[in-house]
């Protein structure tokens, strides 16, 4: 039989969150116990469909009489990080919704937390759970397509108004201080991710963007990231503009001796591939995710109970260098310079 596992909810103003929730309740003997949310139109709905307890106060769902092991935190970005920070503090495993953080701050902040306590910390980022994407990585990492010299993303949407995100989600997602820097930290956030996975962390960085569509709006609409490895360059574009949908994902990935494409979860096609000699590329089908790794709750229960890491795009590693990349965007942008890694400026007492 497996283990038992206690999670609480802190925050539901995610629209994310309902589908994690979903997931988690298939598993068995994972236990929705309770959620913690200012907002009483969002209690509600979520003890009409779980019939669990709510609270108002987040500090009330961190109470040992809950007999917690995990939570799951979706707040908005800057409040989910520093809650989940405190949740390791205490000894929990915390499950965060992308980003890890509205700033680098915050995301090392939490990265300590759960280096120091010995717990868990995954930040959930969708498109870890396309298995197109997963294949590309591997054919990558098993030298598929030779030495990568460079790789291009593409992430983005229409705007969060425009494809419907919930009013409450808006309010903070165009909230500088509660987001970060508009679709650079909402979206560039699956190409930053994408980048650190396949390439590793960047020496330097150089990014241009700005409000080029949203004119009621006063945040960033449109970001590209250019970054400089020692044998590799990386494209990473997000947009908050882009109608349709397209393109759908990616990467595409260039080897030197060959290149991949990695199609978007809605597309038929897996990993479209072409190896230098060849004349017509083939399309490579993706194999589907394991059992225990096909979405965020079921990935994040299992390795609670095995007493194994959590690996890959969705680590506190990868997704805390995301947020470095992030970062080194936003100076870019506002000074039109190039930034040098590691940011180390944002540490306490520089």
């Amino acid at each position: 039989m497996a283990a038992r596992i206690r999670v609480g909810v802190i925050g539901l103003t995610h629209d994310h969150i309902w589908s994690n929730l979903e997931n988690l309740g298939k598993i068995d003997g994972a236990e929705i116990v309770a959620a913690a949310e200012p907002d009483a139109a969002l209690r509600e709905r979520f003890a009409a469909r779980y019939g669990k307890p709510t609270f108002d106060d987040y500090d009330a769902i961190l109470d040992k009489k809950h007999d917690l092991q995990a939570v799951f935190v979706f707040g908005d970005n800057r409040e989910s990080a520093a809650w989940a920070a405190r949740a390791c503090t205490l000894g929990l495993h915390a499950m965060i919704e992308k980003p890890m953080a509205a700033d680098l701050a915050g995301a090392d902040e939490l990265s300590a937390a759960g280096a120091r306590h010995g717990t868990h910390v995954m930040v959930n980022w969708p498109h870890n759970w396309n298995a197109k994407l997963r294949h590309a990585y591997r054919l990558t990492s098993d030298g598929a397509i030779g030495d990568v010299f460079k790789l291009r993303y593409s992430g983005g949407h229409a705007g969060p108004r425009e494809i419907g995100c919930s009013p409450i989600f808006c309010d903070w997602l165009y909230d500088a201080d509660r987001n970060g820097v508009g679709a650079l930290v909402d979206q560039g956030g699956y190409s930053a991710t994408v980048c650190r996975w396949f390439l590793g962390r960047p020496s330097r960085v150089m990014a241009m963007g700005g409000r080029l569509t949203k004119e009621a709006d006063s945040d960033l609409d449109n970001a590209v990231i250019l970054l400089r490895y020692p044998n590799a360059i990386a494209v990473a574009e997000t947009s908050w503009s882009w109608v349709g949908g397209l393109p759908t994902a990616g990467p595409v990935v260039y080897g030197v001796e060959g290149t991949l494409v990695a199609h978007g979860a809605r597309d038929a096609a897996g990993v479209t591939m072409i190896k230098r000699g060849e004349k017509e590329p083939t399309i490579v089908e993706a194999p589907p995710l394991l059992e225990g790794e096909r979405n965020a709750p079921e990935y994040f229960i299992s390795r609670i109970r095995e007493g194994k890491p959590i690996e890959g795009l969705v680590s506190a590693r990868v997704s805390r260098d995301a947020q470095e990349i992030l970062e080194a965007a936003a100076e870019s942008i506002a000074t039109g310079q190039e930034v040098s890694f590691p940011l180390d400026g944002h540490l306490p007492g520089i």
